[in-house]
């Protein structure tokens, strides 16, 4: 009896030791409130995309770990999915305190994940940075790869397999738009100065590519921010035709933050010059944001957001999906809590 009883504890010892040495962390963020653009009514909407995901980390020894997230993004007004099952991430991986970090599936696309970070609005709502006609924010059947910090310098890579068409006849791979993906990243973050350069061109897209600088300064209470991004279009994105087909792309973005009180005050100035098939002539956009947001907690914020873009004419409106607009202005205003 007393052998059993020694078993049992040095079994449930043994257990409790591994249990310590493997979590699982469930984080989200829910955010909604209301929507108001020219020409448009009153909507509920969010700002920050709301997303349930869980994060699990399990230690390997002598420095290395297996890892896996899984993340649900989601309509909070209605209750609805977005995109795919686990459209914001569904990946596994490993990584080791001497070498890095690398994951297998669905991963954040790596121009997109830091370019975003010179944007004061992080290319979220009415405010936010114009996206690319190349952007995506997550992309699936990657791996990526993610080294180590040196004193605020890192670099990253990833490679995307584009759809299987062998021995398929479809317009996709009639015109040769059935390429694999690649990334790469380079970037130094450390105390005020923050600077990245990303070159990525996504699987399937007919080998159309995108490539960005940013660069912030912090003093005092106060971080500005510049980025450029260029974008050649082709037509196709991630498998899907789309509805302009060699244009140019131009992006200039200028970022205020400034912490203000209990909160932050975010301004931008953006500058868009695109050149697509047809058009003849290079069409410009302006547009202009200004936000407050205040901290009610860590983790409970409310926000207000006022944008007016203003572009050359119609079809330039059509292309950034402004539904045959020329001018637009737009307010927001909700509540953000995130777990």
């Amino acid at each position: 009896m007393k052998k059993t009883l020694i078993a049992l504890a040095v079994l449930g010892a043994a257990a409790g030791v591994a249990h310590a040495q493997s979590n699982v962390t469930i984080y989200g963020i829910v955010d909604t409130g209301f929507i108001k653009e020219s020409g448009k009514d009153w909507k509920m909407g969010e700002n920050v995309n709301n997303r349930i995901g869980f994060r699990g980390v399990e230690d390997l020894g002598s420095g290395q770990a297996a890892t896996f997230e899984l993340e649900k993004r989601f309509e909070l007004a209605d209750g609805t999915q977005k995109g795919v099952d686990w459209d914001g991430a569904a990946n596994v991986g490993l990584k080791g305190n001497n070498w890095g970090a690398v994951r297998l599936g669905r991963v954040n696309e790596l121009s997109t994940e830091t370019i975003r970070k010179f944007d004061p609005f992080y290319q979220y709502g009415v405010a936010g940075m114009i996206d690319s006609s190349q952007r995506s924010a997550r992309i699936s059947n990657t791996v990526r790869y993610d080294s180590l910090n040196w004193s605020g310098f890192h670099f990253g890579a990833s490679y995307s397999l584009g759809e299987n068409t062998k021995n398929v006849n479809n317009t996709l791979t009639q015109t040769g738009a059935d390429n694999d993906g690649y990334a790469i990243m380079l970037g130094y973050d450390n105390g005020p100065l923050a600077l990245v350069g990303n070159w990525s061109r996504l699987a399937d897209s007919n080998k159309s590519s995108v490539w960005n600088l940013g660069a912030a300064y912090k003093f005092g209470p106060a971080r500005v921010s510049l980025a450029y991004q260029q974008t050649k279009d082709k037509g196709w994105k991630l498998g899907e035709q789309q509805d302009y087909a060699n244009a140019t792309e131009k992006d200039w973005l200028l970022g205020l933050e400034w912490t203000l009180g209990p909160g932050r005050l975010n301004a931008s100035v953006q500058y868009d010059r695109v050149n697509a098939a047809g058009w003849g002539d290079t069409k410009k956009l302006w547009k202009y944001g200004l936000g407050y947001t205040y901290n009610l907690s860590k983790r409970t914020s409310i926000y207000g957001n006022v944008a007016y873009t203003n572009l050359d004419d119609n079809e330039m409106g059509n292309y950034f999906g402004y539904e045959n607009r020329d001018s637009v202005t737009g307010v927001q205003v909700g509540i953000t809590h995130k777990f």
